[in-house]
């Protein structure tokens, strides 16, 4: 169950050093076009621009992909980490010409223009976040000196924290372990396993810990100091327009979930009783199989489950996840040397998707690959657009992957008879919503810490503490505080990227404005699906908040994020009634 990568290239061969070659022609071309030295008119550079663009999209986004999804499963590769640092540094030989076209944009009246223009048409409003963003430009020769010191500093702290977690030992009862094996068996069904999984997890740290903090304070105080200079006045104000997401937005959310935490802790105390713990729940049982769903599934017992599911929801979908296990899309197992975690890759300029997932049987791992699978179906309805409006922001990213998980799990439910086997399957599930609202509230509130002190140099104690004091806050008196976990901010490779600050909250949005439009599909299933592909074509190229008006949603309002979290609580006292009937 490993992917192939043929389609995109079948090594690092003749193919692809002529396709970097290709790249370097249409570089130099577009450096060339900028020159203007034909005297192009305003409309001609302007269209010349995006064409090489979209020429650029497509040959450098299956270039990078290969490169990274080859480190993705063999993180000390040298050969695939070569070719993405001189990919890195051939884009960034432009950075004084994508500097020139930003400023050129930002001058030009593109209503005007638009009325010209088909191309100028589909690409604007792309082109009003070009000129919305040149304010914040440094000057050419400052952005090119960034753009190559990036490459020594970011990008490189960020690819040591991927190696020395991807290549961490275990030592569990006397094995050699990798981290996300030993990770994974916080959902054995054996309390004692689970508990000594987590100390030799804990343990495992201690020994890259200076250095993996070392990479993060660097990271964040990059960050800070480019972001000051650009005349951002916090990193948070940089994610939100990247996120193509206002702060009223962000601020009615947050406040929505914090409202929430009491319900949130009601249901983890309960737990805690349920497993026969006095105080609150530990950290380590926080996934703990509950009921008596006593079974793992194979990968083949978890594709099936899938496709019903998704068949059950539309043929499109369906199909989109039978090519995905048809065409070795999928790298299914964790080994030594792969990387943590899960993520999908939405290859569109070749109309694929890549999965990487670290499966090892338990129901979570069933809707990871359901999440996942719905990353991919994202990809495949925007591959439909045109090549610059394919990227979407990160809110909106977790949209389709969070609808499919719910479709998985509310039909594995429903079909359930036994109240403990419903115990079992709706607990997983609200596992995951504490996870994606209560664990990221917490490194929404660590992550601000961070940056609230990334003007000088911040220790391992230092984020362990901080790691702590944000649990606290987040999880309240759900969690036993003597048993939680100070290393949360080590493990997750989201703090690690220089351009992705804020990687948290994006989850939570993603959740509940699943559930909202879970909420609509669930009231009119046909008229929702003639809308839901409309929506997710328009996330790449419409702000957060016009996405979800094209649903009747006002995401600015806290009622919508109350609405939704009313629908988790609903969870919440099903799965403490059935905990209270099968204890």
């Amino acid at each position: 169950m490993n992917w192939n990568l043929n389609d995109l290239y079948k090594g690092f061969d003749d193919s692809y050093e002529a396709d970097l070659k290709k790249l370097e022609q249409l570089l130099n071309d577009y450096k060339a076009l900028v020159k203007n030295e034909k005297g192009l008119s305003d409309l001609a550079l302007l269209e010349g621009y995006l064409k090489s663009q979209e020429d650029l999209e497509r040959l450098a986004t299956s270039l990078y992909a290969f490169a990274s999804l080859t480190t993705s499963t063999d993180v000390t590769n040298q050969v695939a980490l070569g070719y993405m640092a001189r990919l890195q540094q051939l884009l960034s030989s432009v950075t004084k010409e994508n500097v020139q076209m930003s400023r050129f944009i930002a001058g030009l009246d593109l209503d005007s223009l638009e009325q010209q223009s088909e191309l100028v048409k589909t690409y604007r409003y792309g082109l009003n976040l070009t000129q919305t963003g040149a304010k914040h430009l440094l000057s050419e020769s400052e952005e090119v000196i960034y753009a190559k010191m990036r490459q020594l500093a970011s990008n490189q702290w960020s690819q040591l924290q991927g190696l020395l977690t991807a290549n961490l030992n275990v030592d569990f009862e006397g094995k050699q372990i990798t981290l996300s094996e030993v990770r994974n068996l916080a959902y054995d069904h054996n309390k004692d396993v689970r508990k000594k999984a987590y100390e030799a997890e804990l343990k495992s740290y201690e020994p890259i810990a200076d250095a993996v903090a070392m990479a993060l304070s660097n990271i964040k105080r990059e960050v800070t100091e480019l972001n000051a200079m650009r005349g951002y006045s916090s990193a948070l104000e940089k994610t939100l327009e990247i996120s193509h997401m206002t702060k009223e937005t962000l601020d009615a959310m947050i406040e929505a979930m914090k409202d929430f935490r009491p319900n949130f802790a009601k249901y983890l105390k309960a737990k805690a009783a349920y497993l026969g713990h006095q105080k609150g729940l530990p950290f380590y049982d926080l996934f703990a199989p509950i009921g008596k769903l006593d079974k793992t599934y194979t990968f083949e017992e978890a594709q099936k489950i899938v496709l019903d599911s998704f068949y059950g929801f539309s043929p499109r979908l369906g199909n989109f996840a039978k090519k995905a296990f048809d065409n070795q899309w999928i790298d299914a197992f964790p080994r030594k040397g792969k990387r943590g975690g899960a993520f999908c890759s939405n290859q569109p300029q070749i109309r694929q998707s890549r999965f990487l997932l670290n499966f090892t049987g338990s129901l979570s791992d069933v809707s990871t690959l359901a999440h996942e699978l719905g990353h991919g179906y994202h990809g495949d309805v925007i591959q439909d657009e045109q090549p610059l409006n394919w990227d979407y922001p990160m809110p909106l990213a977790e949209t389709a992957s969070i609808f499919c998980e719910t479709i998985v799990m509310n039909k594995l439910f429903n079909e359930l008879e036994k109240d403990e086997e419903k115990l079992s399957v709706l607990e997983i599930s609200l596992q995951g919503d504490t996870q994606v609202i209560i664990d990221i509230l917490s490194r929404y509130l660590f992550e601000t810490k961070l940056f609230e002190n990334a003007k000088g140099p911040i220790s391992k104690d230092q984020m362990k503490s901080w790691m702590l004091e944000a649990q606290k806050a987040a999880y309240t008196d759900g969690l036993d505080h003597d048993l939680l976990h100070p290393y949360m901010w080590l493990n997750k490779g989201h703090y690690y990227s220089a351009g992705l600050n804020f990687y948290n909250f994006p989850y939570a949005f993603g959740l509940l404005f699943g559930k909202g439009l879970y909420s609509l599909y669930q009231q009119d299933p046909q008229s929702f699906l003639k809308n839901y592909d409309r929506l997710l074509g328009l996330t790449g190229k419409a702000s957060v908040e016009d996405v979800a008006a094209s649903m009747g949603i006002d995401v600015t309002k806290k009622d919508f994020w109350v609405t939704s979290l009313n629908e988790v609580n609903k969870d919440i006292e099903l799965v403490i009634d059935l905990m209270k009937k099968t204890v």
